[in-house]
């Protein structure tokens, strides 16, 4: 249910109209949605391997918030839903759900190890601003 509040205190309108569904992207042959480098290979296998459950994937989401708007997510489930895509990169998975694909579609997921500090890094073909921080960005 959508709802929308009115000015001067009014009541608020809603409409019961259901949202529509994300739509899964689609891609040129052969092309990966989205793009997974060897050191995310390397360190999410490492990260995997503390764990110690042959289950887990990586999860990669897109969440409202954040400086600019939206907002990069990192977790492990064991659980795969009906609208994630699982893309397998060596010995790991990694699950992006529909609504997040949306955002993410053609972007190089990274991770650095440095001076400055370790963090996964995305660049996102899609955004058209990030924040300083990285993590966050606008479409």
């Amino acid at each position: 249910m959508a709802c929308q509040s009115q000015p001067n205190g009014a009541a608020s309108s809603c409409s019961s109209t259901p949202a529509t569904p994300p739509v899964m992207p689609t891609f040129a042959d052969g092309q990966p949605p989205i793009h997974i480098s060897d050191a995310v290979v390397t360190k999410v296998g490492e990260l995997l391997a503390e764990e110690n459950d042959p289950n887990l994937r990586l999860r990669i989401f897109v969440t409202g918030g954040g400086c600019s708007g939206f907002q990069y997510g990192f977790s492990f489930d064991d659980t795969a839903k009906e609208d994630d895509l699982e893309v397998e990169r060596g010995a790991i998975k990694v699950l992006v759900d529909a609504m997040s694909l949306q955002y993410l579609a053609g972007a190089e997921i990274d991770y650095e190890d440095s001076l400055a500090g370790s963090r996964f890094v995305i660049r996102n073909p899609n955004a058209t601003s990030t924040c300083g921080c990285g993590s966050s960005f606008s479409v």
